[in-house]
C-alpha cells in the first residue's frame, strides 16, 4: 500500500475543500497563538481535529484514508514525546494531526514527482523560517545586553566549511538544501554560544500560585538541589501545581516569552504549496 501511495498516481479527493479547511483552521489557531498569549481553546482544537477526520471520511479513498490516520498517529506520538519534555505545546500536536488528516499528500498542483507527505515539507520550511527568525530576534536582543559568548561553539564552523567545500562541488548540490543547512547550523551556533543569556531572555521568575498547566519550567535557571529535592519536571501539569503549592517553594523560573509556533506552521504550509517540488531537486 505504501509503495502505491508514494510512487503511484494517487491524488486526494476534494483537494480544494481540504485546503480551505486546513488553512482556515490553522489561521484561527495562529490568531489565538499570537493574540491570546498562545492559549488556543481546547474546544477549537477538538473541533478542528473532528472536522479534519470527517472531511477525510467524506472524501474517502481507502489507501489514503488509512495512510493519513497512520501518519497522524505516528507523528503525533513523536510530538507527544517532545510535549512531555517541554519542547512542543499540546495544541501544536492537535494542529499538526489535523493537517495530516486533511492533507496527507501535497495537492496535485504543487507538481511533486512522487507523493511525499505534505507535513514533511511543512516541517522543513517552518523549521527553517523559525531558525531564521530566532537568529534575527535573538541577535537584536543580544546586541542590547552584555552577553558573553562561549566561543568554543565556533569550532562547529570547521566541519561546516569542509562540508560546504565538498557539497558545493558535488553533483548532488542543491542551493535550497545548502541554504537550509546553513541557516539551521548558524542558528544552532548562535543559540549554543549565548545559551545562558537566551534562557534568561525567555524566562522570568513567577510565584508558584501563578503557574498554569502546560507552563514550561526553566530548569536551566533553577537551583539543581531544588530540582532534585522537589523532583521538578519541565512540563507543568495541574497535579504538579497542586504539589508545588504544598512545598516550601515560593517562586520558580518559567519560560514565559517563548515565541508562538503555529504562525511558523502557517508560513510553512504556504511555502510548501509554492516551493515543495524543489525539495526533490538536487
Amino acid at each position: 500500500m505504501l509503495e502505491d501511495i508514494i510512487f503511484g498516481q494517487l491524488t486526494m479527493p476534494g483537494e480544494l475543500i481540504r485546503l480551505v479547511v486546513a488553512f482556515l483552521g490553522v489561521l484561527v489557531a495562529t490568531y489565538y497563538d499570537i493574540f491570546n498569549k498562545k492559549n488556543i481553546p481546547d474546544l477549537f482544537l477538538y473541533a478542528f481535529l473532528a472536522i479534519a477526520f470527517l472531511v477525510n471520511l467524506v472524501f474517502y479513498e481507502p489507501n489514503l484514508f488509512w495512510f493519513s490516520l497512520a501518519l497522524a498517529v505516528f507523528v503525533s506520538a513523536i510530538g507527544y514525546v517532545f510535549y512531555r519534555v517541554g519542547q512542543l505545546g499540546g495544541a501544536d500536536i492537535f494542529i499538526l494531526a489535523s493537517i495530516m488528516l486533511l492533507l496527507p499528500l501535497h495537492p496535485e498542483f504543487v507538481g511533486m514527482t512522487f507523493n511525499v507527505p505534505f507535513i514533511f515539507s511543512v516541517i522543513i520550511f517552518s523549521g527553517v523560517v523559525f531558525a531564521l527568525y530566532m537568529m534575527i530576534f535573538f541577535g537584536l536582543k543580544l546586541l542590547q545586553t552584555e552577553a558573553k559568548p562561549n566561543l568554543l561553539y565556533l569550532l562547529m564552523l570547521i566541519p561546516y566549511g569542509l562540508f560546504a567545500y565538498v557539497y558545493v562541488g558535488s553533483f548532488l548540490f542543491s542551493p535550497l538544501y545548502f541554504a537550509f543547512i546553513t541557516i539551521s547550523l548558524f542558528a544552532i551556533i548562535l543559540l549554543m554560544m549565548f545559551k545562558d543569556s537566551i534562557n534568561r531572555l525567555l524566562a522570568e521568575e513567577l510565584p508558584v500560585s501563578q503557574l498554569q498547566p502546560e507552563d514550561i519550567l526553566a530548569l536551566e535557571l533553577i537551583n539543581k538541589d531544588m530540582i532534585h529535592r522537589y523532583k521538578l519536571t519541565r512540563l507543568v501539569t495541574t497535579g504538579e501545581i497542586e504539589r508545588l503549592k504544598k512545598t516550601k517553594i515560593s517562586d520558580v523560573w518559567v519560560y514565559t516569552k517563548l515565541p508562538p509556533f503555529i504562525p511558523f506552521v502557517l508560513i510553512g504550509m504556504v511555502l510548501s504549496l509554492l516551493f515543495a517540488k524543489y525539495l526533490l531537486l538536487f
